[in-house]
């Protein structure tokens, strides 16, 4: 029973590891746009630095451990720059990706709109310790030594992001637009052609803002669908809601298909610094061999200095 047990494990590893999701999945892209959009790269107008950590199925033999930090900056009024890092492991699979953003932000009539790009180099490879002799795998397989050996890939993804009225929000990422293998690795992917290209993958988020002033109450709903390479197609219900100048931050997503999930969100901002913690649930049985998902997000940000005007020449200089 205890070698069933541990077989059906090492399974469940080897599949997650050969399917690992390139984009990472963020339950805080509502508050931290960038993580998942490129064109909000310095939206706001400050420079701001984002770190995340994430695991998924704690307590699960092989779970998903994802840490990311990233920091974006306006560079004068209309460009931004911004850069990252993805660190990724799934049962023996390791992932790494750095990318660089730039984006080009415009005001038009009552719409403030950011358009990005991001350029990502990926990095996959699985630990050499499976190529050890063993029972449950065969060393020889062509496709396990290709990961073994790792993937090197080159990526580029779109982004817009508008904020209309101070109201209406929208943001539509595209990420996996242009992708190219960099190794010459013995890996299957029959999909390998397929992957790349406009709306092919996508991540699109509507929401509103209702701005209760007077009561200093914000309260945000939101929907997002997600369709991500090698992640399930998703659906996201969102609901937030900020108080007093967002000191206290709560929200709550609510995804109807893959058997439905919840996710919880808590989190505060005290003068530049903000940190949120989420924690998503699963309804599905698989729920019953894990303690769901835990989140945890932390960002600094503070206000780009604007160039002085320089003072005008004196009427009576030099007489």
């Amino acid at each position: 029973m205890q070698k069933i047990f541990l077989t059906l494990i090492f399974a469940v590893s080897s599949v997650l590891s050969l399917l690992a999701q390139e984009q990472a999945v963020y339950q805080q892209y509502t508050v931290f746009p960038v993580l998942v959009n490129p064109g909000y790269t310095g939206f706001d107008d400050k420079h701001e630095l984002v770190g995340n950590a994430r695991t998924s199925w704690a307590g699960f033999p092989g779970r998903p451990t994802a840490y990311t930090l990233m920091y974006s900056a306006p560079v004068g009024d209309k460009l931004a720059l911004g850069g990252g890092m993805f660190t990724e492991k799934i049962g023996d699979m390791n992932t790494l990706r750095l990318q660089l953003n730039y984006a080009f932000r415009f005001r038009l009539q009552k719409a403030k709109i950011g358009i990005g790009l991001s350029t990502e180099f990926l990095s996959k490879n699985i630990d050499r310790s499976l190529l050890q002799p063993s029972g449950l795998i065969d060393p020889g397989d062509d496709v396990l030594q290709g990961r073994t050996d790792g993937q090197r890939i080159f990526d580029a993804s779109l982004g817009i992001h508008m904020l209309y009225d101070e109201h209406l929000i929208l943001s539509l990422a595209m990420p996996n637009t242009v992708r190219a293998r960099l190794d010459d690795a013995a890996v299957n992917d029959p999909n390998a052609g397929e992957d790349a290209g406009l709306f092919k993958h996508y991540i699109l988020n509507l929401g509103y803002i209702v701005d209760l002033e007077a009561q200093n109450f914000k309260l945000i709903p939101s929907i997002a669908l997600r369709n991500v390479r090698d992640v399930p197609y998703q659906i996201d219900l969102n609901l937030q809601a900020r108080f007093l100048e967002d000191k206290l931050i709560a929200g709550m997503t609510y995804r109807p298909n893959s058997n439905g999930s919840m996710a919880f969100m808590l989190g505060t901002k005290y003068k530049q610094l903000q940190l949120l913690y989420t924690y998503d649930l699963a309804f599905s049985n698989f729920q019953s061999y894990n303690s769901g998902s835990h989140e945890l997000g932390i960002a600094f940000s503070f206000d780009r200095k604007k160039a002085v005007p320089a003072p005008e020449p004196s009427q009576t200089g030099g007489q």
